[in-house]
């Protein structure tokens, strides 16, 4: 007696009997098994009721065999079927690297499910040809502008939902029609292929690079917590084409100039967001070609200000455009000048004198802060010595460092070939640096305080209590100073600050054995105050803003009779 193959008893076609009807049946099985599609039949609860030998690669998907269960999400959508009345529902899976599309139909009576599918592989392989013909460029294979626009959108609520910004960077590829002209458009094709592999070298993975026609492209930019990160890629763009392009085994030079919008600042929907892009592509190219430029007025200035700025940078420690000025600060235990902070002031030539925190910041980004800061620490050290030489009493000079100054390799080097070139004691140098900075990396922090302890130096923590400091990392450095913030001086004797922080400071740091500075000292009410809670030593305009070289020594000089308020809110203290 013949029966299909895996089928139990009763299965999708009755047994074969010697008779017309069981020999038609016969055929009828015959044809279901050797059907290219696959054919099952399951039970309401998942038992593999029939399968043919098409249907070998769903039972291999599905790790079963005949009389077996099927997974339980599929039994929950065998439930979902046998609950409705002449329902259907389609799922497509993916076995042994085929597409099938499953047809499930719910016979409720006798009550099974009937499962038919179809290969679709090849007709997903051309509809997805299709749809990258449609949204691709056919000659570099990015996105198009369809796609572009589609991605940008994308990016754009994803933007609005975590309130950051977004940026579209245009870039055209500079004189690209004499390329066409005169080595001819197949090279032309072939640069815009190279041109497009650059540009994937140069942006993250995440971003999308777009060809928009002829020789444009575009790139969006998400997730940027700020403006300076789009000015910072639309550089590195214009910078990866300095070097040339290899087309046809030989080099090509090739420059771009972008225009850069930035979501939600120049626009709330894609299409504006590019529009206002182009405009900026268009000044761009109309200033001089090989630049870019950013659509928002304010913005493109503030950014272009910057620029322009580092460029004078590298330029000003050559022209000697720097200076020092210094600020004296008051030991109220000798009621004397003790020491001086040491400021950099920057004389630009165009600009006048420009305040520190404009360039500073532009320094630290560029890493100019390393020649810069070491400029600094060499003047400040040799003026503390030509003051010694001149009959000055030894006063402590204090050089602030910054935080990429910190975590130079060859910081403790160079602070002692410096004290070594000038020959100044150590103990006439006190190095500052910011509670944010000693706290960004604990270990390496008290390594390198350990360092410069070791050389002789003082080491001093400025605006303490507007950081994260703990105590118990506090007591690891072998800090001598703490300088309270001057947003905590400012306010003494008001209600909005009584004064708590400068007191719960100054105790602080006498337990642990340092010495108090309080910045911004500006009245004699507050004077008054920190001279009460035992603050060792103050600076501030109360008696001397920053001073050049000549002022402070003459200031120094005459200190008693030119500060008659100070010295009598220190005798009334005394």
């Amino acid at each position: 007696m013949a029966s299909i193959k895996g089928a139990p008893e009763g299965g999708i076609i009755a047994p074969l009997r010697q008779s017309p009807q069981t020999a038609a049946a016969s055929v009828a099985e015959g044809m279901v098994d050797e059907c290219p599609e696959p054919i099952l039949r399951l039970s309401p609860d998942g038992v593999i009721l029939f399968a043919n030998a098409a249907a070998g690669h769903v039972l291999r998907h599905w790790r079963v065999a005949s009389g077996e269960t099927v997974p339980a999400p599929w039994r929950d959508v065998l439930a979902g079927l046998m609950a409705e009345k002449n329902s259907t529902t389609a799922v497509e899976i993916e076995c042994e690297g085929k597409l099938y599309d499953l047809r499930l139909q719910a016979v409720h009576s006798p009550g099974h499910v009937n499962v038919w599918g179809q290969d679709v592989t090849e007709v997903r392989r051309a509809e997805s040809e299709a749809r990258r013909i449609v949204h691709h460029d056919s000659l570099t294979g990015l996105p198009n502008r369809n796609l572009f626009l589609d991605r940008l959108e994308q990016i754009v609520r994803q933007a609005r939902r975590a309130k950051v910004m977004a940026a579209v960077h245009l870039v055209d590829l500079d004189y690209f029609k004499e390329v066409n002209d005169t080595i001819g458009h197949a090279t032309g094709d072939e640069l815009l292929k190279a041109v497009a592999e650059r540009l994937r070298r140069i942006v993250r993975d995440t971003d999308t690079i777009a060809r928009l026609g002829a020789d444009e492209f575009a790139v969006i930019q998400g997730d940027l917590k700020e403006s300076e990160g789009a000015d910072t890629l639309a550089q590195k763009i214009l910078d990866g084409f300095k070097k040339p392009l290899p087309v046809n085994g030989r080099d090509l030079d090739a420059s771009v100039t972008v225009g850069v919008s930035l979501y939600p600042y120049d626009g709330e929907d894609p299409q504006q967001i590019l529009r206002n892009a182009d405009l900026a592509l268009f000044h761009a190219k109309s200033d001089s070609r090989g630049g870019y430029r950013f659509f928002v007025s304010k913005m493109n200035e503030t950014v272009q200000r910057r620029r322009a700025i580092e460029q004078d940078l590298r330029v000003a420690l050559e022209r000697q455009e720097f200076a020092l000025y210094y600020q004296p600060k008051l030991s109220l235990k000798t009621c004397h000048i003790g020491g001086m902070e040491s400021l950099i002031r920057w004389r630009h030539p165009e600009h006048g004198f420009l305040s520190p925190a404009e360039f500073i910041p532009v320094a630290e980004r560029s890493r100019l802060i390393v020649p810069i800061g070491e400029w600094a620490l060499f003047e400040a050290c040799r003026r503390a010595r030509a003051w010694q030489d001149s009959g000055m009493a030894k006063m402590k000079v204090e050089v602030n460092l910054s935080a990429v100054q910190f975590r130079e390799k060859t910081l403790v080097e160079t602070i002692k070939w410096v004290l070594d070139a000038i020959e100044l004691e150590p103990e006439c140098l006190e190095l500052e640096i910011t509670e944010t900075v000693a706290m960004s990396d604990i270990e390496d922090t008290v390594q390198v305080f350990k360092n410069l302890a070791d050389l002789g130096v003082s080491l001093s923590i400025d605006d303490f209590g507007t950081g994260y400091s703990s105590l118990s990392y506090l007591k690891r450095f072998p800090v001598k100073r703490i300088k309270i913030d001057k947003a905590f001086v400012s306010d003494i004797g008001t209600e909005h600050n009584p004064g708590a922080i400068a007191r719960a400071v100054t105790t602080l740091g006498h337990s642990f054995g340092m010495e108090i500075t309080a910045e911004g000292v500006e009245t004699e009410q507050q004077l008054s105050f920190l001279l009460d809670i035992g603050c060792d030593e103050v600076q501030g305009y109360l008696f001397s803003r920053p001073l050049n070289s000549d002022d402070f020594r003459s200031f120094v000089d005459t200190f008693d009779q030119t500060q008659p308020a100070v010295a009598a809110v220190l005798r009334r203290q005394r």
